[in-house]
């Protein structure tokens, strides 16, 4: 048997825990920097979850500049003006304070500063970045995306509504600062959402078809970890927002997850959300959320064993059922925890019926759908968004019969 052989990247020096934040100043002077981009959103800055931030930078002598006009689901026009912002203002380095969006652009801005062409020709199987830009430091204020330890962005094309995944190892951060004090006044809204959201990467990576030829172990490890704490914290953290320990933990749990994924890549709920992002401006966890349990019990009868682990970590008693009965509690599990956590619904974002087939066209373009454990043909994408927008399909669909 020929023993295989598999890598794993992380170029991000983590430092993780209370008060975490509060080491922005002292991380950017050891490496030398004397002017930083703060890339943010006004809602992080009315929330005064800067305010550590800067008063570490004004110990530490770094000027600043503060650029906060980063939306939800960050179009390449964004990327454009930051890298403006940060020319003009003579800075060197960057900060990335908030969600996914936030560190996204920040982290694709700092890649277009000394990468020549457009940030969109950068997608996957695209142009690749040839230089590493400005050190980046992110400091998460949620607990979803994992984007703080990731070497990925995902940035919209605004003309085609396309949401590229743009990576390199050069986008890896220089240093992530993951403080859960940051995510004490997160929304309940938020906080379900960006949960499910890292729920979704770790169970995703841990039923990859990479994942299922057994070619990253550490990622398996990882992602078992990640999807355990979240099972165990993340009604907690929703319902007593005051709850540190549940804060914490869910935050390392979404953080775990992001050191998995990147490395084994995801499916097809990610390919599926993406296209509702960029059409309907669907916030992403929120579309991952409610695209999650459909499939898993689509890719249910690819890999029972791997969703019967899945079961396990998130606390399910599988004594005596067979493979197929254990996979399924994985399925009610998740579930469970979507309507503890009030997820919306698809139908509450009125998608038309006459767009399902244009975005299921998007997702199966997607490289995330070719990482799926199963076989997955548009009309199976279709059925899906039906199923879940509350759609009755067709005696005949193949999703009924998994």
């Amino acid at each position: 048997m020929v023993e295989q052989t598999f890598t794993f990247h992380l170029g991000t020096k983590i430092v993780f825990g209370k008060n975490a934040a509060s080491l922005a100043g002292e991380e950017l002077s050891f490496r030398g920097h004397k002017r930083v981009l703060i890339v943010t959103d006004k809602g992080i800055i009315n929330a005064g979850l800067l305010n550590v931030i800067l008063k570490s930078l004004d110990k530490h002598n770094i000027d600043y500049v503060i650029f906060d006009e980063v939306p939800p689901n960050p179009p390449s026009a964004t990327v454009v003006k930051g890298i403006e912002v940060f020319n003009s203002n003579h800075c060197d380095s960057f900060i990335a304070v908030g969600g996914g969006s936030a560190m996204d652009c920040c982290k694709a801005i700092s890649m277009m500063i000394v990468n020549t062409g457009d940030i969109n020709e950068y997608d996957i199987g695209g142009k690749e970045f040839t230089k590493k830009g400005p050190d980046v430091i992110t400091i998460p204020t949620t607990s979803g995306t994992g984007s703080e330890v990731t070497q990925w962005a995902v940035i919209t094309n605004e003309e085609t509504h396309w949401k590229a995944s743009i990576g390199s190892p050069h986008m890896a951060p220089a240093v992530a600062l993951v403080d859960p004090l940051l995510t004490m006044g997160l929304p309940p809204t938020l906080t379900a959402a960006t949960g499910i959201d890292a729920l979704t990467h770790a169970i995703e990576a841990y039923t990859t078809k990479g994942a299922l030829n057994g070619t990253s172990p550490i990622t398996d490890a990882l992602s078992l970890q990640a999807i355990k704490l979240i099972g165990e914290n993340l009604r907690q953290a929703y319902s007593q927002g005051e709850n540190y320990e549940a804060r914490k933990n869910t935050m390392l749990g979404s953080m775990i997850a992001g050191m998995a994924f990147p490395q084994i890549g995801l499916g097809n709920v990610h390919a599926l959300a993406h296209p509702l992002g960029g059409y309907y401006d669907v916030p992403h966890g929120v579309a991952n959320a409610i695209l999650l349990p459909y499939v898993m019990k689509f890719n249910l009868v690819a890999c029972p064993e791997r969703f019967a682990d899945i079961a396990v970590a998130m606390g399910e008693n599988i004594t005596g059922l067979s493979v197929m009965k254990a996979a399924e509690k994985a399925v009610e599990a998740v579930e469970r925890l979507i309507k503890d956590t009030n997820i919306p619904t698809l139908s509450s974002f009125n998608i038309k019926d006459a767009d399902l087939e244009r975005l299921a066209e998007d997702a199966l373009k997607d490289g995330n759908c070719s990482a799926n454990p199963r076989k997955t043909t548009l009309q199976n994408l279709i059925d899906i968004y039906k199923q879940a927008n509350n759609i009755k399909l067709e005696s005949t669909s193949e999703l009924q019969t998994v």
